[in-house]
């Protein structure tokens, strides 16, 4: 059987009211014309489709496989067996709802995980704005009195994100992304999502559900963002938590990253570069440029990323992987 070796990812667009065309404009990612693309999905495994991988198979075909050989020894699969992360560009042109997501015990009834997610903002435009929590002092009397009306607006913690902030949010707390900014997003592969409130949009609310799990205690900061943490490889920890760790670099020469036995993403957000790797059938290497997502099998004990030499540029990466759950 040949084993696993890194495999770029096919991306699959998916329209929102709320989207726009920013990953054309600022990424250079072909986007479908005349459609407003809220979602960029580069990484999912769920029960009606799983990402491709360019040059044949799928995410879901490598987990029915050998999904030790893909996870990593001890690396719990998400709900269902499935792939345990999704990664996705979120484009908001527009604000999402007023959302709140569940725990996994929450989400059984679902029949799906919970969703604790965690965002990189990459593009932040003069209106940018963020919700994350309550303002500090709200209390809980306060909120469900407003909860699904205009009247919560001024009870919610809205800061103006920058670039390069990290939004961390774990289940149960209340938030909204836009208008105006481009992240990056990881998250438990789940697809449950309580909307609350949609800023008088005519769409679909669960409003009960949506309170039966949202924390209600205020934000203890205005301006709720994580501070990276230097590592000794010369990357930054993003987000560690018990589902996955976010880290970034920013490559300047050939560099190895080892695996340490776990899978791990490795999405481009700048420059343009080559990933290189050795296995039994010999050593390869792909080209990678902005927006290109390559998932790297536990299989493999590294890979080697170097940036563009001819373009004197730094290679931007994002890479994901389990966390401490794991």
């Amino acid at each position: 059987m040949t084993p696993f070796t890194p495999a770029l990812l096919e991306r699959q667009p998916v329209p929102k009211v709320w989207g726009g065309q920013r990953l054309s404009d600022e990424l250079g990612i072909a986007m479908p014309a005349g459609e407003t693309i809220g979602e960029l999905w580069l990484l999912f495994d769920r029960p009606n489709g799983s990402t491709g991988l360019v040059g044949g198979g799928s995410v879901r075909e490598w987990m029915e496989r050998d999904p030790v050989a893909l996870l990593g020894d001890g690396v719990a699969p998400g709900y269902g067996g499935t792939f345990p992360l999704m990664l996705k560009f979120i484009d908001a042109r527009e604000r999402l709802s007023l959302q709140v997501h569940p725990d996994d015990a929450q989400a059984g009834s679902e029949r799906d995980g919970g969703k604790n997610e965690a965002c990189l903002v990459l593009s932040a435009g003069r209106d940018a704005a963020v919700v994350r929590g309550l303002r500090p002092g709200v209390t809980r009397e306060q909120f469900l009195t407003a909860a699904n009306t205009a009247a919560v607006e001024p009870l919610l913690n809205v800061f103006r994100p920058e670039v390069g902030d990290v939004v961390d949010v774990p289940t149960g707390t209340l938030h909204s992304i836009g208008p105006d900014v481009l992240v990056f997003e990881v998250e438990q592969n789940s697809d449950v999502t309580y909307r609350l409130y949609d800023w008088g949009r005519e769409r679909e609310v669960q409003v009960d559900k949506a309170l039966a799990v949202a924390r209600t205690d205020g934000e203890p900061s205005e301006r709720p963002v994580v501070a990276p943490r230097p590592l000794a490889d010369g990357g930054r920890v993003l987000v560690d938590n018990a589902w996955f760790r976010m880290r970034r670099y920013e490559f300047d020469a050939r560099r190895a990253l080892p695996t340490n036995g776990r899978f791990v993403t490795l999405t481009v957000v700048g420059g343009a570069g080559t990933i290189h790797w050795s296995a039994a059938t010999g050593a390869d290497s792909m080209a990678v440029r902005p927006g290109d997502t390559v998932l790297v099998p536990a299989c493999m004990s590294q890979v080697e990323i170097a940036p563009r030499a001819d373009l004197g540029a730094r290679l931007d990466v994002i890479a994901c992987d389990p966390g401490t759950r794991a």
